[in-house]
């Protein structure tokens, strides 16, 4: 990362303060899109009763497992933030694991990095200042780049999702994609963008086992490659990450020390709130359970007035994804 885009990144976050004191003058709610939908947020999953979502009558599920997987858009070892030379980075992935006990199955939810929803707006030490509508990934640039921006995103995707309970977080930044895909001995992927102006090796049709070095452009680099759009991005993410689930999953079913070893290569890299403990038995519940595969949340993308991409979800898909996973029709 250059000083450069460091500032550019702090100019984003003061303008997204700005904003932020605008909208709550314009709007009565935080989050005038989830008004759009009918759906009444739940604060908790135990202890609630009937509710509705889009006219339907539901309850919500019980013995869910939910866990928000983060990947930031900063190099090196995770510090906190120090001046205003610092960024505490933006989120290019976001992932819901959402584990249903009572039916032995999981699911995934990518979350698109443009997503315009209700984002706190904070001081480095975490001091609130005020919530605007502005792309979900600027979440965890307001904070200290450990755990006050993590737990501003887990916020801000808990509220996109109206209020579902997030049981638990991992952020990992840039440099963990090389040990990630170094603990997989490579990832097997056809390439299907073009690469030619960020990685020449990787050429269009070939079917490789991405090095690290390539897969650290396979699975970050946007804006010179293919159409350079984010949509782009998250089709190779998820080949990727479909790719390392089942290498990973196989590791874990042979060793049973896989999970905790790959979590301490991984340490300088992360900030997380769950333990090696809490990860292996997330492991062991993938192992186990049935896979319902990757739930996706439709909508439509913009350009802001400063050219910035703006993913704006479709309300109905979005009260389906919530409604399949988290509650129970009556």
């Amino acid at each position: 990362m250059t000083a450069e885009f460091f500032k550019k990144t702090k100019k984003i976050k003061k303008a997204v303060q700005a904003a932020a004191l605008a909208a709550v003058l314009a709007a009565s709610s935080p989050n005038a899109l989830a008004d759009a939908a009918s759906v009444e947020k739940q604060g908790s999953r135990e202890g609630i009763n009937v509710t509705e979502i889009n006219g339907v009558k539901c309850r919500p599920k019980t013995r869910m497992k939910t866990y928000l997987f983060m990947g930031v858009d900063n190099k090196g070892d995770v510090t906190a933030v120090e001046s205003e030379e610092d960024s505490s980075g933006q989120c290019d992935v976001l992932q819901l694991l959402v584990i249903d006990q009572n039916a032995n199955t999981y699911a995934i939810v990518p979350i698109n990095r443009n997503t315009i929803t209700a984002v706190k707006s904070l001081e480095d030490d975490g001091t609130y200042i005020a919530t605007s509508d502005v792309q979900i990934a600027l979440a965890h640039a307001n904070g200290d780049g450990l755990e006050i921006s993590c737990e501003n995103t887990v916020d801000a995707v808990s509220n996109l999702f109206y209020g579902v309970q997030i049981d638990g977080y991992m952020a990992l930044n840039m440099d963990a994609i090389a040990t990630i895909n170094h603990l997989a001995g490579g990832v097997t992927v056809t390439i299907e963008d073009d690469f030619s102006e960020s990685d020449p090796s990787l050429q269009i049709g070939d079917t490789v086992t991405l090095t690290d070095e390539q897969a650290v452009h396979y699975v970050h680099d946007r804006m010179n490659v293919g159409d350079g759009t984010n949509e782009c991005r998250m089709r190779r993410q998820d080949a990727y990450m479909a790719g390392l689930q089942e290498i990973f999953m196989q590791k874990a079913s042979e060793n049973d020390s896989f999970v905790m070893d790959a979590y301490s290569a991984l340490g300088e890299y992360m900030v997380t709130d769950l333990s090696k403990k809490d990860c292996s038995k997330i492991a062991k519940a993938i192992l186990k359970n049935e896979s319902l595969g990757k739930f996706t949340i439709d909508g439509t993308t913009s350009l802001d007035y400063l050219g910035f991409d703006e993913f704006y979800p479709d309300q109905d898909s979005l009260a389906d994804v919530v409604l399949q996973l988290f509650y129970e029709k009556l």
